[in-house]
């Protein structure tokens, strides 16, 4: 899980912490709770082993573009989410009508796929994956269109900071 391997990862960071203050005096903190999870800034409780994950609002570089060659770019089961839209998006609703809708309209959701990163020692997201939401049973025979929550924040950016930005 999640906060297994953030687990993972702040032991072994505290353990080299712990290794530097023994072999040098004053060595410069990091500011707490980055460092762990790319984005994000993760409190961790050791005593109760609770976390708190938000955003890093200092990080601005919250876009994926992949570097793919053509013969990856073909339709797949791994390539399903490039096709599929928003079927929740309307520009008029609340951040709570909008995961209303998503959950009545799209089928597919993203999540990252995160590995450990060798030269900064945090999980960094590797490659966004394309899951169900919920359990679903296709049974038509002709195609149809099946919707991928985008995320509120998503469209919530294309309308502060520009449509050609993000589309």
């Amino acid at each position: 899980t999640l906060g297994d391997a953030l687990w993972s990862v702040y032991e072994d960071q505290q353990s080299q912490k712990r290794q530097q203050q023994e072999e040098e005096e004053g060595a410069e903190e990091e500011e707490e709770g980055r460092g762990l999870l790319f984005g994000h800034k993760v409190e961790m409780n050791a005593d109760t082993r609770e976390m708190i994950i938000t955003p890093d609002e200092e990080f601005l570089s919250r876009i994926f573009i992949p570097d793919t060659d053509d013969e990856s770019s073909k339709f797949a089961a791994t390539s399903l989410g490039i096709y599929a839209n928003d079927l929740a998006y309307d520009p008029d609703s609340t951040k709570q009508q909008y995961f209303a809708n998503s959950e009545q309209n799209n089928v597919l959701q993203l999540a990252w796929r995160l590995a450990k990163d060798e030269t900064s020692d945090m999980l960094v997201p590797t490659w966004p994956v394309v899951m169900t939401r919920k359990d679903v049973r296709l049974l038509n025979s002709v195609p149809m269109e099946v919707g991928l929550q985008y995320g509120f924040n998503y469209w919530d950016a294309v309308v502060k900071e520009g449509v050609s930005k993000y589309i």
